[in-house]
């Protein structure tokens, strides 16, 4: 024996959720916590890298989850999704252009770095 519900949309309570919601609670301070020490991880790492300092770090891997769980942390309260109006829609569409534009000089610029060293122009 099953059940059917015959008016049931899962799609029924679903929209675009809003911001997170202010002020932050100590979950989403946690967040921002982790956000934190993932940038300043990179930032040491990298550091160590180009060689101004020496503090045994050899690989960045360990910092690559930081600020992915600290993002999850900081959105677990949303405020209610809005309408998205024409003038929204713009200014996303824009955001996602101007990135990917970024994207792609970034991508040109390693590969550039990457047939230069492989040539052996320093």
């Amino acid at each position: 024996m099953s059940y059917r519900q015959s008016n049931f949309d899962p799609n029924a309570g679903w929209g675009q959720p809003g911001r997170p919601l202010r002020p932050y609670n100590w979950v989403q301070w946690t967040g921002v916590g982790f956000v934190f020490l993932g940038v300043l991880g990179y930032l040491l790492y990298f550091a160590d890298k180009f060689g101004w300092i020496d503090i045994g770090v050899h690989d960045a891997a360990p910092f690559v989850s930081l600020p992915l769980f600290g993002v999850v942390l900081i959105n677990s309260r949303r405020a209610p999704g809005c309408e998205i109006t024409p003038e929204i829609r713009r200014k996303r569409l824009l955001i996602i252009i101007i990135a990917l534009a970024v994207l792609i000089l970034a991508a040109i610029a390693g590969f550039a770095i990457a047939i230069l060293k492989s040539k052996g122009v320093h």
